[in-house]
């Protein structure tokens, strides 16, 4: 069996319930969005610990029904352990946040080694925002663990640069990781309809954030959620002040294009 660090194995998770979540729910009712987006369908590097999906023509019951049928689920279950996982813990739904605008399933993942790995998946009932469409998980990904092609609906690249310039300039604490998503995206979103996405108040407070991050905040929070390699790469004060500037040019180009 081959052996895969924590990060690795949630991704595996990830990837494993998406599929299953496809057989059970329609796609026009859900979209995967935030960091798991960026990793699966746009190249990302950063791994993330949780999931977040949109969801929405579904009402709490059914959503509540179709997610613990498949964390209980037997099959679901067996085709994880040949990746470690001895059994999946799924939440204790009388104490999960299950209301009309947040579902949130809390699932502890049990290794063969005793190891209990922590991952949560929530859905946000609020609509969607911004444009869905349909694609494969990126091939490089699901050649790591010889997983099988599989489609999902998820936010286009516009969008998703969208969400990450409005999180950057609103969260009420202001987090490295948007930063350097939209990094990311810097190089895949571009064009009139790129920039368009973000509306210039968006703009102006998501520029005057990126200074408020410093490298030891970027390296706490963000660089170990890279692989090894990249990990090497980043850690360092002249990589992150690149991620910043680029950051920065992208979101500045936003408002050239409107002017």
């Amino acid at each position: 069996m081959d052996i895969y660090s924590p990060l690795q194995i949630r991704e595996i998770f990830h990837i494993e319930f998406l599929r299953w979540l496809g057989r059970t729910v329609k796609p026009e009712n859900y979209a995967i969005k935030g960091g798991v987006n960026l990793r699966f369908f746009f190249k990302s590097f950063r791994y993330s610990e949780d999931m977040d999906i949109d969801a929405r023509s579904m009402k709490v019951f059914q959503l509540q029904e179709a997610v613990m049928k498949i964390l209980n689920n037997r099959a679901f279950q067996d085709n994880l352990k040949s990746f470690g996982m001895a059994r999946i813990i799924a939440p204790d739904i009388s104490k999960a946040k299950q209301t009309e605008t947040t579902q949130r399933f809390k699932a502890h993942l049990i290794l063969s080694s005793g190891e209990d790995l922590f991952t949560k998946i929530e859905f946000s009932r609020r609509g969607f925002a911004g444009d869905v469409i349909t694609g494969l998980v990126d091939d490089g990904i699901l050649r790591a663990y010889k997983l099988a092609p599989l489609l999902a609906p998820h936010y286009d690249c516009y969008s998703a640069a969208a969400q990450k310039a409005d999180a950057l300039a609103s969260r009420a604490e202001v987090q490295a990781r948007d930063i350097f998503d939209l990094f990311v995206l810097s190089s895949q979103c571009f064009g009139l309809r790129a920039h368009a996405a973000i509306d210039e108040e968006t703009a102006q407070k998501a520029l005057e954030r990126i200074s408020e991050v410093d490298f030891i905040q970027f390296r706490d929070t963000v660089v170990s959620y890279l692989s090894a390699g990249d990990q090497e790469a980043y850690n360092n004060a002249a990589s992150w002040e690149e991620v910043r500037r680029k950051c920065t040019a992208f979101i500045e180009e936003t408002r050239k294009t409107r002017a």
